[in-house]
């Protein structure tokens, strides 16, 4: 039996595992839809999701997923185009 709580939601989100924290804290409020921090939970969450858009989410996915030298040389190339 799963025991599906905002703490165990708060866990995923730390992990970084975002999606599965909102599938929680969306079962949360299924069975209580006054649960103000699981709704809060759900816009925050949502909110960070659009943050990373186009150009943005591409270069976060490549820092995220770098597995060679190559690929954080071609990230800091990215980001010394800023300065």
């Amino acid at each position: 039996m799963s025991v599906k709580t905002s703490t165990l939601a708060h866990i995923y989100e730390i992990q970084g595992h975002k999606q599965e924290a909102i599938v929680i804290y969306e079962e949360i409020l299924r069975k209580n839809p006054n649960d103000k921090q699981a709704r809060s939970s759900i816009v925050r969450l949502k909110t960070d999701q659009c943050k990373f858009t186009g150009l943005n989410k591409e270069k976060f996915l490549l820092f995220v997923n770098a597995q060679s030298d190559e690929d954080y040389l071609q990230f800091e190339e990215w980001l010394t185009q800023w300065n």
